[in-house]
Parts: C-alpha cells; structure tokens; sequence
C-alpha cells in the first residue's frame, strides 16, 4: 500500500532513539540515488491523539524514520508502507506497545538500538507502569536483552513503586476500606491485597525515633506520607494520649480558638480548615472505629485526622489526585442527588464552600459540567444545601450526627455596615435553618473564628476609615437526625 508522505507523523515518544541520525540519512540518500530498494516504512492508524491542535487521527511512524526523511529528501510523495494492526488503535491506551513494537522493529535492522536507548525505554515505561503490567520478562524478549539486564535497569523503580503501593494499601485500609475496593484501586487481587495488609511491618518505627530521627526523616525513610507515620507511631494509644503527643492542647469549651493550620495534615487548598479543628470534633462526637463521610474532602484534611484517630473515613471531591487515592471523584449534582456509599456513617463532617467567598479559587478545580457550589447564586446556594440536608438524612441512621462547619457572608467588603443588603448576605441563622426544615436538630454551635491576623494594617485601617464591619465568624454546627 502507498500513502502520501506528509500524512505520516513521527511522534516522539514512540521514537525509541534519543535523535535521528544525519549521517544515517545521508547514507540513506545517497544509496537510493544509485538504485538501492528499502523495504516499506511501517505505520500504525491511531485515534485520541493529541497533535497540539486538539485530539485527533494521526498515522504515526513505528520503523523508517530515517527512510521516511530520506524520501522527503529526494522529494518523492507517495511511499510503500505497511501497517501493524489492520484498524486503527486508541493512541493513549496503547502508548507503550507502539513504543515497544517500534523498539523491536530496531533491534534487528538498520541502525540498532544503543544500549543506553534500551535502558531509557525500559525505565520510562517501568516509571508508567506502577501496575506492573509490563513484566521485566516482555521488556526484556521485546528490548532484545536478557531478562537479568532489564531487571538490572529498572530494579530501582520497582522498589519504589512496591513500597508505595504497599503504603496506599496499608492507609486504605486503615481508613476503613474493604479488601475488594482496595483491590480494585492497587489493580490486584484481593488475597494480594490480604498478603500485604498482613505481612508490612513498621516496628522500625520506634528504633528510629530512639536515635533521634524526626517524623519528616521516618516519611523519607519509608516513602510515606507524614499524616501516616504519625498514625502508626500513635497507634494504641488514646484519644487525649494523641491529642498531647501531636501538641495540641484539649478544648474543654465550645469555643475553638485554632489561628493556623497545622502543616503536617492536609494538603494546601483553598479554604483549608485546621486539623486540630476535625480532632476536636472526631472527639467529642464519635468513637474510635467509627464512619466518617467527608462528602468535599478538598485537601484531605478529615481523612489524615480520621486515620490519626482509628476512625474510618469515605471522602469524595471534585478534584482528585494521584497522591489522595482515599479520595474519590463525586458530583453532588442536584439536577440528579446521587448518594455514593451504602454503610450508613456516624458522622457527616461537611465543610462546602463559605457561599462565593472562594468563587476565584474553585473555579480553576471545576468546569462548566460540575461547577463550584461557589458559582451559585445564594438561592441556588440555598437549595443546594436544602437538597444535600435532605439527601444525607434519607441516607443515615437514627444516630447519625451532621458537623455543619461555615461562616457568615456578609455583603461588606467595600460596602459601610450601614449599608449592607441582607438579600446578598447569607449567615450561620439560614443555616441552621435548612438543618431544621430538612429534619435535623441543632444540639450544639461552637465557635471556630477565623484568624484576623490574615488582613494587613492597611487594609484594616482602609476598614476603619469607611466603617466597614468584617468577619472572622465561623461556626460549627453539631445537629442531630429528628
């Protein structure tokens, strides 16, 4: 078969060279000039993929770049070529195989694959590979190379991936997660998974403290994220044992005074709360062992202080991460309320979006099909809540308690309290009413103020000067099914 030169792509990536080789080409030309004959260029049709001008088909180049620069060369435009599957392939899905299958195309022909370009592919796939799919055994028949030379190469990288796997499987698990859902995130199967669970051991832990390494050296060392070290280092001890080893002191009262969060929870996140915040409510409102739905997780703070505290703990958001595999992707769309878990929780630690105080921020986690409560209008604000109230209420039981954290948005920047318009004002009393309406009762309001060291002297006195009221309100309101 014959196509037109300029419709093939050499693509990078399934290129298994470092570069092509000028000199290769020059041969190349001047061999066809006294007659030489090539054998075809062989191709591969693929679909999804991205060629910079947005996702399209593309006929890429899996063995003869070099000819395929030679005839470009000599002008000519119709090549012979050959394809490797008869019907095109999804590029993203088959990435590796193309690469693969080009690398092997250049192991017995032309000019042959360098050692160090064997290695490179071996590692750069082994690094895509957390899974493991590739064995170093069908990296090594399609390198051409032993398999002791692959397992050479990559050794490395298996170790790290193995370890942290193991650390996904281990925190999963202590967050509550059954075998068969842990198996279906690691990609293994559930008595891999049982084997792991039973078999890590971080005894190591306490040696290391004993000569003096620190919990950030003690991550570094296992490949752990830190909210993990400190759960097993804490492990058997009580709930007030912990809070005094973390160094955060016990509130007796209802009034939780917390100026900054604490570093090692949570990841940075537009309207972070403070770990020792969720600790306290974990606290007084539930017991070790208990279920805690963390319905938009945001940086993951409530699931690192659920795992701190022996509590199991289903979080979902927007916007996940690779680095949050206990947090998955949920959409409360009120157009059609979904509600994603079947255990009925103790607890409902919900912290949404303070009304449009962080529009800007959450915006850039979203899109237009699964927008930002922060995008709504307050009567859209209002009966997305009414409808999130009603929905957690059909879905828990007669002992569930609802930890509603928010603040007052007032209608005051720029704005004289005199001045003020209730209708764009929204405040913990609607709040409180909604739980009301949607059948839940109010049994305690704690006070959580934000810190009001976040506005500079200018900006305070700018304040002053106009008699604009600010707030550093924020309310934690503990209710009750009714």
């Amino acid at each position: 078969m014959e196509v037109n030169i300029s419709d093939l792509t050499w693509d990078h990536f399934i290129y298994p060279r470092a570069g092509k080789s000028d000199k290769t080409i020059s041969a190349y030309v001047e061999a066809l000039t006294v007659g030489a004959q090539f054998p075809p260029i062989k191709i591969q049709r693929v679909f999804n993929y991205a060629d910079g001008n947005g996702t399209t088909e593309a006929t890429i180049i899996l063995d003869g770049v070099h000819r395929w620069f030679m005839f470009k060369e000599r002008g000519i435009k119709e090549i012979a070529v050959v394809e490797w599957k008869d019907k095109p392939l999804d590029y993203e899905k088959n990435k590796v195989a193309l690469l693969l299958e080009s690398a092997e195309c250049n192991t017995s022909h032309g000019d042959r694959l360098s050692a160090s370009d064997k290695k490179r592919i071996a590692r750069d796939i082994a690094a895509s590979d957390p899974e493991c799919k590739w064995t170093e055994e069908a990296l090594a028949e399609k390198l051409g190379v032993i398999q002791q030379t692959v397992n050479t190469w990559i050794s490395d990288i298996r170790a790290r991936q193995k370890v942290c796997r193991n650390i996904v499987i281990v925190r999963l698990n202590r967050l509550g997660w059954t075998q068969e859902q842990i198996a279906e995130i690691a990609g293994m199967t559930q008595g891999r998974v049982a084997q792991i669970i039973n078999n890590t051991n971080f005894s190591e832990i306490n040696n290391l403290l004993s000569q003096g390494r620190d919990m950030e050296y003690i991550a570094r060392h296992y490949n752990m994220d830190l909210p993990l070290v400190w759960a097993l280092r804490l492990e058997g001890k009580t709930d007030q044992e912990k809070f005094k080893e973390l160094g955060w002191g016990l509130r007796t009262w209802d009034q939780w005074n917390f100026n900054k969060c604490d570093e090692r929870f949570g990841d940075d996140w537009p309207g972070r709360i403070p770990a020792q915040l969720v600790a306290h409510t974990l606290f007084y409102f539930t017991k070790p062992g208990d279920l805690i739905l963390d319905p938009m997780a945001g940086g993951g703070v409530v699931p690192d202080v659920c795992l701190l505290f022996g509590r199991k703990c289903q979080s979902f958001d927007l916007a996940v991460r690779d680095n949050r595999p206990e947090i998955l992707c949920h959409h409360w769309d009120p157009r059609n309320w979904k509600w994603p878990i079947t255990k009925k929780p103790d607890l409902i630690f919900f912290d949404p979006p303070y009304y449009i105080k962080k529009e800007k921020e959450y915006e850039k986690k979203t899109n237009e099909n699964t927008p930002s409560i922060s995008s709504y209008t307050k009567e859209e604000y209002e009966r997305f809540l009414e409808g999130f109230f009603l929905l957690a209420h059909q879905n828990s039981k007669p002992t569930t308690s609802m930890a509603f954290l928010n603040a007052d948005w007032r209608d005051f920047e720029s704005t004289p309290a005199l001045k003020e318009k209730p209708d764009k004002s929204i405040t913990i009393f609607d709040y409180h009413r909604l739980l009301s309406k949607t059948g839940w009762k109010v049994t305690h309001r704690i006070g959580c103020p934000l810190s009001s060291e976040r506005l500079s002297g200018n900006q305070v006195q700018s304040m002053q000067d106009k008699r604009i009221l600010g707030t550093v309100g924020r309310t934690l309101l503990i209710a009750r099914r009714s």
